[in-house]
């Protein structure tokens, strides 16, 4: 299946258009088209390319709602605040019982480790009530498996003679947990599956315009191509089309506030943007499918997670005023959101205080990623609030537009079903309903099949051709690091990058000088997005 033309769409209406193909808007493309409804889907990027594929990929348990580093009592002086954790922790603990019953596959689980010191805001028997808290929550779900371990017990935790001030430390508290082994490829689940019930998903394009058109109260889009290609290949630059929607879903993640200024009409933001990064580390056998969550000198989060033979360590928490423009190859700027040297090195001190026997140095650094985190807007907190908000916005003038900010990866489903309930009271879908599928299409048979590997991954030729074929791939990165994964591998997949090109090219037209030039543009991009310190100023 060849990429979708822009130009193809014009003069098209649909029941729902969909701003932004994260996970939320994948999820929602998927359920809606499922329910029957004509459902367009537009990323200004590739899918999946934005707080999707830069997250923490972990799937909470929803502990951080309730061990936020404050002080315990504090929290319960703030009932308002404190319901709205319980809220969000319910919906953390449903959303992962179903994603590890569903999608087992997708998914790596590890031991969590949180130590307890003597002067931390939480004691022993305050976690213990948390973790009471949360199996209330769900009761009958996937287990937790928590156990704390006191101080005659901690030679049973591998990790903890590379943890900080032993003399001060009372006990560990251990826990099942998991990690998304590849959010992006769910996120690409979604779409095709809402793509093989009808829906339109086009990539790399940008909505440039959204125009009331009220005696058809209905939504006109003004689309336009952001896809870059070689002046010798077939080229989209420029190419434009206007469609209409009777509702608009705006699930641009960080870009909210900026789609909902293309109506023209002045809106409140909705929308606040937190800048995350983390660093990628070896580290010894001993944390081998053990992760660590701490809490870093400001009292916030700090994760360490095993991943493909790495560790990985997040992360910051930065407002950013105006969401950056990154989409892969393009010339957009995705220096933007990139790591710092400044950061790296903060989050370098910070592990080093957290787990000060691996003095960790910049040497160490394997690679580093960014990410802008789209929280819900919070006048009393200049971080944002974690409560996932759909936007009605009747409310500014702008009927027919719903907006989400908030949405994490893990409750994606659960979003996707919100969202449903809401168009469903106010648009009738226009087709008829269809099962949806959760698992990657076409992906059994390959067990036999010839492929392409290095000492860090490896992947089947087939998978390559039927990713470049089918899978609407412009570039290189868009195959290595969200369709295939190798761009997660301890090498970020540099050793595939080649041949893996090498194979896509009959299916995606790419001439030797193309090829050439994708694997050139691909270790640029790991050179500026997922940048080691010092090797590349920005």
């Amino acid at each position: 299946m060849s990429t979708p033309q822009i130009g193809m769409l014009e003069g098209l209406h649909f029941d729902v258009a969909i701003v932004g193909a994260g996970i939320n808007g994948a999820s929602a493309a998927q359920h809606l088209s499922a329910a029957g409804y004509k459902v367009l889907v537009v990323d200004q990027g590739d899918f999946a390319n934005g707080a999707t594929s830069r997250s923490s990929r972990l799937l909470h348990c929803g502990l951080r709602h309730l061990a936020t580093g404050s002080n315990f009592w504090t929290t319960l002086l703030r009932p308002d605040y404190l319901v709205r954790s319980l809220g969000t922790v319910r919906a953390d603990m449903q959303a992962r019982d179903e994603i590890v019953r569903t999608i087992p596959e997708r998914l790596k689980p590890i031991h969590f480790c949180l130590p307890i010191y003597t002067d931390d805001a939480y004691t022993p028997w305050q976690l213990d009530a948390a973790f009471a808290v949360l199996r209330m929550m769900s009761p009958r779900g996937v287990p937790l498996d928590y156990r704390r371990y006191n101080r005659k017990q901690l030679d049973q935790v591998p990790i903890t003679p590379w943890l900080r001030d032993s003399d001060r430390l009372k006990s560990v508290a251990v826990f099942r947990e998991y990690l998304f082994d590849w959010p992006e490829r769910i996120a690409l689940d979604a779409l095709f599956d809402a793509r093989r019930m009808g829906a339109q998903v086009n990539n790399y394009t940008r909505v440039e315009n959204l125009d009331r058109l009220e005696s058809e109260s209905r939504w006109r889009l003004s689309l336009s191509s952001t896809a870059h290609s070689e002046p010798s290949e077939q080229s989209f630059n420029g190419e434009k089309a206007q469609v209409t929607a009777d509702l608009v879903l705006n699930l641009a993640g960080a870009w909210v506030d900026d789609i909902i200024s293309r109506t023209g009409k002045p809106v409140e933001p909705k929308c606040t943007g937190i800048k995350g990064i983390h660093i990628a580390v070896r580290l010894p056998d001993e944390f081998a499918d053990w992760g660590l969550f701490a809490y870093n000198s400001i009292g916030q989060p700090l994760y360490c997670l095993p991943s493909n033979g790495t560790h990985y360590i997040g992360l910051t928490r930065t407002p950013v005023d105006d969401p950056p423009a990154y989409a892969g190859l393009t010339d957009l700027n995705i220096a933007d959101v990139a790591a710092t040297d400044r950061e790296i090195d903060w989050m370098i001190a910070e592990t080093n205080r957290c787990l000060p026997q691996l003095t960790i140095t910049r040497d160490d650094i394997l690679f580093s990623w960014a990410g802008v985190n789209p929280l819900t807007r919070d006048p009393d907190d200049p971080l944002g609030s974690r409560e996932i908000k759909i936007h009605d916005l009747a409310a500014d003038g702008l009927p027919g537009i719903l907006a989400l900010t908030g949405g994490p990866i893990m409750t994606h489903r659960r979003v996707a079903i919100r969202l449903l309930g809401a168009i469903s009271s106010r648009v009738a879908p226009s087709g008829s309903p269809q099962d949806l599928n959760f698992q990657w299409l076409n992906s059994a048979g390959e067990q036999n099949v010839p492929w392409i590997e290095s000492d860090a991954f490896s992947v089947s030729r087939a998978a390559v051709k039927r990713c470049a074929r089918e899978e609407q791939s412009r570039s290189l990165v868009d195959l290595l690091m969200r369709r295939l994964g190798a761009g997660w591998s301890s090498d970020q997949g540099l050793a595939l990058a080649r041949p893996v090109a090498e194979a896509a090219s009959a299916e995606i037209g790419w001439s030797k000088a193309r090829i050439d030039a994708e694997v050139q543009a691909y270790e640029r991009h790991l050179e500026i997005a997922r940048r080691r310190p010092g090797a590349v100023s920005i």
